[in-house]
């Protein structure tokens, strides 16, 4: 039995360079924050900070759906843009 579920699995198994269908690219979207926020390098709390966001501060929000927890943004700050991670819930609830 388990021989048979083997083939049935390796022949039914379509090659990787097949029908490929790159992922939908997201829109960006101008937020602002609630509250102030951490910038980070990566989407956790222990990776080094690039800056403080302030509350009202104009974000966009370049990439939110690949964790729960955490949105890719763009912020400007003396006139350098800086691209990092944020709390989704540091940004208002309207769009």
């Amino acid at each position: 039995m388990p021989l048979l579920l083997l083939t049935y699995l390796l022949l039914g198994q379509q090659p990787a360079a097949t029908a490929q269908i790159p992922p939908i690219a997201q829109k960006t979207a101008g937020r602002t924050t609630g509250t102030a926020c951490c910038l980070y390098t990566r989407p956790s709390t222990q990776s080094p900070m690039l800056s403080i966001v302030p509350v009202g501060a104009q974000v966009q929000v370049t990439d939110s759906a690949n964790n729960a927890y955490f949105v890719h943004a763009q912020f400007s700050k003396n006139g350098k843009v800086l691209s990092g991670y944020m709390y989704r819930a540091c940004l208002n609830t309207a769009p």
